[in-house]
This record gives C-alpha cells, sequence and structure tokens, in this order.
C-alpha cells in the first residue's frame, strides 16, 4: 500500500534532495525561477489588497485581512506546482551544508541568485499591474500606499524579528509539503502555515519587494528607493534568512538527520 505521508525523518531526507538540487542549479536558471516567483507573488498580493479592501468598505477590518490572506497562498501554490523559486523556500538550502552534501559557496551563490530574480520578477509584475492601470482607483491606491508606509517606517529590529517569524512559517509550510505524497495535501499541508503568516502581518521579502515597488510608481514620492531598501528589505532579507536559512534546518538536522557520533 502506498504511504499517503512521509514521518519526519522521510521527510528531513526529501529536503535535504530538494537542498542538493536547487544548490547544483546553474545561477542563470535559478534567476529566472526567482523572476517568476516574484511574479507570482505580486499576483497573490495584487488579490489581497484587493480583497481586502474591497471587503473592507462592507465588513469589519479583520475579517476583510482573513479573507485577504486566504487567497494570499494561491502565489505559494504557483511556485510549488508551476515552478518557480522564492528567496524564502531556498533558504532551507542550508540544511544540504548541515549534512555536507553542498558547499556553502554553492548555498550562498543560490541564495543570491533567487534574491535578485525575485525583485526583478516583483518589479516587472508591479509596473505591468502600474500599466494596467489596477491601483488606480481610489480604494487600491491608498491600502497599497497605507500598507508600504507601515513597511518602510517599521524600526530595523521590527522588520528583522518580524522577518524571522515570517519565514518560520513560510519555511515549515515548504516543508510539511514534502510529507505528503499527492497533490491534495502538499495544497493542504503549504496553504494554513502561508495564510497564517498572511493574516499576522508578519515580514516577507519578496511580498515586500512587489508592495514598495508598485507604491513608489502609483506615488512616486513617498519615499526614496535607498529609504525602502535600508528600512525594510535589507533587516527583512536578514531576518527571514536567519529563520529560514539557519534556526529551522539546523534544529531539524540535529533532530533528525545529525549521526550520534557527530
Amino acid at each position: 500500500m502506498n504511504k499517503s505521508f512521509l514521518n519526519t525523518v522521510e521527510c528531513a531526507e526529501a529536503v535535504v534532495k530538494l537542498a542538493i538540487k536547487k544548490s547544483h542549479t546553474k545561477p542563470s536558471k535559478v534567476f529566472l525561477l526567482g523572476f517568476m516567483g516574484g511574479i507570482f507573488i505580486g499576483l497573490a498580493y495584487v488579490a489581497y489588497i484587493t480583497v481586502s479592501q474591497t471587503l473592507g468598505g462592507n465588513f469589519d477590518a479583520g475579517f476583510a485581512k482573513f479573507m485577504g490572506a486566504t487567497v494570499f497562498p494561491v502565489g505559494i501554490m504557483l511556485v510549488l506546482f508551476v515552478g518557480g523559486d522564492l528567496f524564502t523556500g531556498n533558504n532551507l538550502a542550508f540544511i544540504g551544508y548541515c549534512t555536507k552534501d553542498v558547499s556553502l559557496k554553492e548555498v550562498l551563490t543560490n541564495w543570491i541568485s533567487v534574491w535578485f530574480g525575485n525583485f526583478t520578477g516583483s518589479i516587472f509584475v508591479a509596473w505591468v499591474a502600474f500599466m494596467a492601470g489596477i491601483f488606480k482607483s481610489p480604494a487600491m491606491h491608498a491600502a497599497t500606499v497605507s500598507l508600504a508606509e507601515h513597511k518602510v517606517h517599521l524600526t530595523f529590529t521590527e522588520g528583522l524579528f518580524s522577518g524571522f517569524l515570517c519565514n518560520i512559517l513560510v519555511a515549515l509550510g515548504v516543508w510539511m509539503t514534502f510529507s505528503a505524497t499527492d497533490s491534495i495535501g502538499k495544497i493542504f499541508s503549504a496553504w494554513f502555515p502561508i495564510m497564517m503568516f498572511a493574516l499576522s502581518g508578519y515580514q516577507h521579502i519578496v511580498a515586500n519587494m512587489f508592495v514598495l515597488s508598485i507604491a513608489k510608481m502609483i506615488e512616486p514620492s513617498i519615499y526614496s528607493a535607498g529609504t525602502a531598501i535600508t528600512h525594510n528589505l535589507f533587516p527583512v532579507t536578514i531576518g527571514n534568512l536567519l529563520s529560514g536559512g539557519i534556526f529551522i534546518p539546523v534544529i531539524y538536522y540535529t533532530l533528525y538527520l545529525k549521526k550520534e557520533n557527530q
């Protein structure tokens, strides 16, 4: 009888195999996968803002945010099933370094390639959405600007720790997909952790790349590019990396993969 799910050790071993595959992928291909990942998350964020601001005028703000959070995971589903890479998910590649299957240079090269791919894809889809006039309505404009202003006014510490919490959920959502052996199981495994991060308002670097880009396009005077990078993108990147790239891989390597004599 075929198993419908993998146990914790088997799941960890599957993540290591993925880490090896990603770390050995050519940087140019990782960049393109990251480009598509940035597009998918940008599209998901458009849906999130559309749903939350549309319902916000007629329902409680909490309910509107909840409904927006329910659609955001579609972006992750596109990444997982169609093909794409995200900096947050690729952070798990560090577990391959823990098992000595890949070098630190290979892991860092992957992270840098996917980060810039995500950034380029996010800017591209933001520009397309801007040209499509999606954010012309006062409600969409106001909601997007408000989100972006909140993000750039976080302190460095707030951005870092919010990013840390975010990628605990995102990385584990990706990790959990390896425990399921069928598509429905993989969808449900990832959906709820991703929904939880979106509902909680934690900082996700790729989502922030999109919203900070589109807000700058629809209101050019909102902040400088340097402010967006130093006040949000940099601390959030570090926070995402510390949790998804070190905290989660090291803990689960120690629990499930480390040999007793190591």
